[in-house]
């Protein structure tokens, strides 16, 4: 497997909120393998917080906050609108914790709905599950056909760590793929030139293979899988017949 490698060590706090007038659960991931590592990006948000808690609380108050560095001692509380892996370049600072924020309704998809529906795979750090389908349609057809599972669509890769998990299941999936195949995924570039998905949420989170000057004027969006294109978005026609993959996840 290409890339992120590294075996997590999760800790939890898990937080009850509220999100425009309904509960919501905003879970903290730390991950004990990034422990002192102080990113390079520029934090969004930058506070005085007592405790990772209330660290992790602070971020549920900023829509864009989706990863955030806590540092125990001088007790700074640094927001971010990205994710970390590995991979990415920092420095080493002592007593610095990193988590990453998912937001979930307070229900969630289990393991047992995600193999009652076609045994779709579950991820419970994200809070979803997926599968990949062989069967090559077009965006409209792909997309109903996501529908018939219950709180199913086109998968949605709003995230770094999500791309991780998808390039880490079409590994497994090697043999049934061809060195050219496109994987469709949900977002297409809309009328008033944004890049959205079905409900209209704009997109915020791209992996374009700017190497090969992606995008170039297509209306839809897939996950190439060339040796020389490292698992980047394409984008491609509506009415390309292709394989794609459906998620399910709590709304």
């Amino acid at each position: 497997m290409r890339g992120w490698t590294c075996v997590f060590s999760y800790i939890i706090i898990t937080l009850y909120t509220q999100s425009r007038a309904e509960s919501r659960i905003l879970r903290g991931f730390q991950d004990a393998n990034m422990k002192n590592r102080v990113f390079t990006p520029k934090s969004i948000r930058e506070s005085v917080q007592r405790s990772k808690i209330q660290c992790v609380d602070s971020c549920s108050t900023v829509d864009s906050c989706i990863s955030l560095l806590y540092n125990s001692v001088v007790k700074i509380c640094r927001l971010y609108d990205q994710d970390f892996t590995h991979e990415d370049s920092f420095s080493y600072e002592e007593n610095w914790d990193y988590f990453y924020i998912i937001r979930v309704p307070d229900w969630s998809i289990t393991k047992a709905e995600c193999n009652k529906q076609d045994h779709f795979l579950y991820v419970y750090s994200l809070d979803f599950c997926f599968k990949v389908f062989l069967k090559e349609k077009t965006y409209d057809e792909a997309l109903n056909e996501c529908r018939t599972f219950s709180g199913g669509n086109l998968v949605k890769i709003d995230r770094k760590l999500k791309q991780t998990e998808v390039e880490k299941y079409l590994d497994t999936m090697s043999l049934y793929f061809d060195s050219s195949d496109q994987i469709r995924i949900a977002g297409y570039h809309s009328h008033g030139n944004e890049w959205v998905y079905d409900d209209n949420q704009v997109l915020t989170y791209f992996n374009w293979n700017t190497a090969q000057d992606q995008p170039e004027g297509q209306t839809g969006i897939a996950i190439s899988l060339g040796m020389t294109s490292g698992y980047r978005w394409h984008d491609v026609s509506d009415n390309r017949d292709l394989k794609f993959i459906c998620e399910i996840r709590a709304q």
